[in-house]
């Protein structure tokens, strides 16, 4: 009986790469760390937010502002909801509003974004002070309400603002976050280190930027777009830390935050860098 006990234990004992994921899911969440979810047709969804992106790069500004826009809004909600349980008071609706408002701003331009952004810090004192909830800690609500919002905002407003640059400058960030978070999630899902994702999305950044380098992606000249290549791959894991830091802790619920956390960073960066690449600054 006893030896029979321990064959039906080892015949349920997972293996291969159920093995490596249920380690990761056993793992203790950190504050601040990437946490991979690996329950759900994830590459799946990840490839057909890849298509909607360019689909909506191919249609427009218009279209690529609402996709980043509902996608912040959405972002910055699940955050704030993740911080209620805590006893903080982030105002969800309004976080949602800056998040979706900055993003709808980049139609503008830069001037829209920053106006934008006075608007949100505006609207977030004004609901730490007539919300109930918030008015017994009104400047942490401020706080927490811009946390969750402003970043995400910023975040998706660079598409659009890099758009206005060239087709190419909006194509190329696009194709380099997404050839990170590829590389990223198929092995750091799997592995035991917190290096291994990164690396891999730093060999997926290579291959798209040396690819794009040869056919002369306009509009970078000579070797400028390898040295973009290498700002992405340094700043896209910086984003996905950033991320955890809105959230109060790494593997708190909001997928749509962890669809633009790459960008958080990056996104900012990359506008001024192009900008000041043609000379637009």
């Amino acid at each position: 009986m006893r030896d029979d006990s321990r064959a039906a234990s080892r015949a349920h004992r997972p293996r291969g790469k159920a093995k490596r994921l249920a380690k990761v899911q056993a793992r203790r969440p950190r504050r601040f760390a990437v946490t991979y979810d690996v329950n759900g047709p994830h590459v799946r969804l990840g490839f057909l937010w890849f298509l909607v992106l360019t689909s909506a790069l191919a249609v427009g500004p218009g279209a690529l502002a609402a996709v980043y826009s509902v996608t912040a809004a959405l972002a910055a909600f699940q955050s704030a909801r993740c911080w209620q349980p805590l006893g903080r008071a982030p105002n969800q609706y309004v976080a949602a509003a800056i998040g979706g408002g900055i993003g709808v701003a980049a139609l503008g331009g830069p001037s829209a974004v920053g106006g934008a952004v006075l608007a949100s810090a505006v609207a977030a004192v004004a609901a730490g002070v007539l919300t109930p909830q918030a008015r017994e800690a009104p400047l942490a609500s401020v706080g927490y309400t811009l946390q969750c919002g402003l970043f995400v905002g910023l975040a998706a407003a660079a598409p659009s603002l890099a758009l206005r640059v060239d087709i190419g400058a909006a194509a190329a960030l696009i194709i380099f976050v997404s050839a990170y978070e590829m590389g990223d999630y198929l092995v750091g899902s799997g592995s035991k280190n917190a290096v291994e994702g990164p690396l891999a999305g730093f060999g997926a950044i290579a291959v798209f930027a040396f690819a794009l380098w040869v056919i002369t992606f306009v509009p970078f000249r000579e070797n400028s777009l390898l040295a973009f290549g290498a700002l992405a791959a340094g700043l896209c894991p910086l984003g996905q830390l950033m991320g955890s830091a809105i959230l109060p802790r790494s593997d708190a619920k909001a997928s749509a935050l962890r669809r633009l956390d790459s960008l958080l960073v990056l996104g900012p960066v990359w506008v001024v860098a192009t900008w000041s690449y043609r000379g637009i600054i």
